[in-house]
């Protein structure tokens, strides 16, 4: 029983790692910068939560910008990004396995919920590159649009459960500080959600689950060295 919790911190170490450098390729092949609707931010956050084709004029026409931001987001999204979600997904869902014990079976509803967000999160993917073929084709995006609220929100509805999950297990086992930042992170999603993806909402999430992972990697990292210490 202890080497198999020995391997899932390891494995936590190993997922957490490349969650943040997946993370941080991805955002340096992302545009940094486009004039957005307000309230906006960050282009991909923008793009995610597109809601008109408003929305999406920093990718639309035949602009040299414009054609260089669909570039940049085709070249996250179908490439790093179909990886990023086995990273991250599978680091919520050993962050579960590693507070599973005798009366945590609903640890394994969690873990269910940090799978689903693989094929979820690519299904997005797949939604947002056939939004920028259209725009290059100057089609119509009302459809997709319809279709990307719906990939977007099973993405994140994945990810706000197994963290609320998460949390919920973390406070069982009196680990208050590893609670707060789940449960923060969890309703910072929820909140999105009920408002509509407001688009100071939709920032703020995201910013909330950028400090959730960066948490949990440190933590899982300083949990790994204390172990090696102590064999040594």
């Amino acid at each position: 029983m202890t080497r198999l919790k020995n391997y899932t911190l390891f494995s936590s170490v190993f997922f957490g790692l490349a969650t943040i450098v997946l993370g941080a390729i991805l955002l340096a092949i992302f545009p940094s910068t486009a004039e957005l609707s307000e309230g906006f931010q960050t282009p991909v956050i923008a793009f995610e939560f597109a809601k008109s084709e408003s929305d999406l004029s920093f990718l639309s026409g035949n602009s040299e910008l414009s054609q260089l931001n669909r570039e940049k987001m085709d070249a996250g999204h179908s490439g790093w990004d179909m990886v990023f979600p086995f990273a991250y997904g599978g680091f919520i869902a050993l962050l579960l396995l590693r507070i599973k014990g005798q009366g945590r079976g609903f640890i394994w509803l969690g873990v269910v919920f940090a799978v689903l967000i693989i094929p979820f999160d690519i299904n997005e993917n797949l939604t947002l590159l056939q939004i920028t073929s259209a725009l290059a084709d100057s089609a119509s995006t009302e459809g997709l649009l319809l279709a990307l609220y719906v990939a977007t929100w099973l993405k994140w509805g994945a990810i706000g459960a197994s963290i609320a999950i998460l949390a919920a297990g973390y406070s069982i086992n009196k680990n208050y500080w590893s609670a707060t930042v789940s449960i923060v992170a969890a309703l910072g999603i929820a909140t999105c959600w009920v408002f509509n993806s407001e688009p100071v909402l939709a920032e703020t999430m995201s910013k909330l689950i950028f400090l959730f992972f960066v948490f949990f990697s440190i933590e899982t990292g300083m949990q790994a060295w204390r172990l090696t210490q102590v064999k040594t």
